[in-house]
């Protein structure tokens, strides 16, 4: 699904920032940049979300038997149709980080193989390339993406000089976590189908964020979360692969119809609370109140507009240019705390506790960055709160 403009004109209708915080569970005392940690669902998908479980328990066998797996295919279609790719192509999982594990716990790797990632993969994704690394005698090899960073060729150089003819995976980050950068993620996958490497990118972040073309992007295979910005209920991510793949890729958990073809054998990993892959709709629905196109231009414009508030009251700089960003960005802290996960978690309590502020903080590079967000329910006013506590520590 393309992002296009909401014809309805219902946008026109919907209100943003503080005004749209009723659609929201969110404490009315706290400012929240941080909707890229976990999400914040929506009140409309979570009643629609228990609506749907209270349907399956008026006969769970029934149900869990003869009608989830249809229904999951119809979810799955709505979801490729979104992103811009096809839903036989899709199965869910319950993150993206689980998706990541199916994927390289699927590979056969060769001592002496390598695989190239960048030093602002995500921390569980990492952890993952390190063990299935050392159980095969794979080498890991990092790619150093300037930080701060301005031009996306500059990190396409990056990751393309670390090929070579061991390179057997790349995996790359849509949008990186830590650092909340936008990577040139077409342009690289070029650069891999040029050399016959396979590529996986982790789009935790990308769905309901950027505007995805999945079948016309090139990858092999595209991990992502539909319980951050898209709005879903938590615990629903999903894989993208490429048909030449599908029958190679294994679920985490191995169950009763792993012989029975790519989407079943995801389908149905056991027993579980399926509700959040049911709930695709519902989160599509209620963004359309909005308008998809609307949400982009709302957000990217406040991140962008934020971004700068803050980089000027602090005196410090951006972490991204604006052509590296979505509905994130950093800042570089000024004070002088060192780059440690624990000055970065102190600074986040005092920011909450003390002001209210709901932040992510991130060590990269030498520096503490601030990592800010901004949804339909965020306003400039936010981020000049964020300014304000910020000085009450310098």
């Amino acid at each position: 699904m393309n992002i296009t403009s909401n014809d309805s004109g219902q946008a026109a209708r919907m209100e943003w920032g503080r005004d749209a915080r009723k659609f929201w569970y969110l404490e009315e005392e706290c400012t929240y940049l941080n909707h890229g940690a976990y999400g914040a669902i929506s009140r409309p998908v979570m009643e629609a979300a228990e609506k749907t479980r209270h349907g399956i328990e008026r006969q769970p066998t029934r149900y869990l038997r003869e009608e989830l797996i249809p229904q999951l295919r119809g979810s799955a279609s709505l979801l490729g149709s979104y992103l811009g790719g096809n839903g036989e192509d899709l199965v869910f999982v319950d993150n993206a980080t689980t998706g990541v594990n199916a994927i390289l716990r699927s590979l056969a790797l060769l001592p002496g193989d390598e695989i190239v990632t960048t030093d602002h993969c995500y921390g569980a994704v990492l952890r993952t390339l390190e063990f299935v690394a050392e159980r095969a005698g794979a080498r890991i090899i990092y790619a150093k993406v300037p930080f701060p960073v301005r031009d996306p060729g500059d990190a396409t150089e990056a990751i393309v000089g670390k090929l070579s003819p061991r390179t057997r995976l790349v995996v790359i980050d849509h949008v990186t976590s830590p650092t909340a950068v936008k990577l040139p993620i077409a342009d690289i996958i070029d650069e891999c189908q040029d050399r016959a490497i396979p590529v996986l990118v982790d789009g935790a972040h990308a769905p309901g964020m950027l505007n995805l073309k999945l079948n016309e992007l090139g990858a092999t295979w595209y991990v992502g979360n539909a319980h951050k910005w898209l709005g879903a209920p938590r615990g629903c991510g999903f894989i993208w692969t490429d048909p030449d793949r599908q029958h190679r890729l294994r679920p985490t958990t191995i169950s009763h119809f792993i012989g029975d073809g790519y989407n079943m054998a995801f389908d149905w990993p056991g027993t579980k609370d399926f509700t959040p892959y049911l709930s695709i709709k519902d989160a599509i629905v209620f963004r359309a109140g909005w308008g998809e196109k609307e949400i982009y231009q709302y957000c990217r414009t406040l991140v962008r507009d934020g971004a700068n508030l803050l980089s000027e009251a602090w005196g410090t700089e951006r972490g991204e240019s604006d052509r590296m960003s979505g509905f994130m960005a950093t800042v570089a802290w000024p004070g002088s705390e060192p780059a440690k996960d624990d000055a970065a978690l102190t600074l986040i309590r005092k920011f909450r506790d003390e002001h209210g502020i709901e932040v992510a903080v991130k060590p990269f590079a030498g520096k503490l960055w601030v990592r800010t967000c901004a949804y339909i329910y965020s306003e400039l006013g936010d981020f000049e709160k964020l300014a304000n506590a910020g000085r009450a520590y310098l």
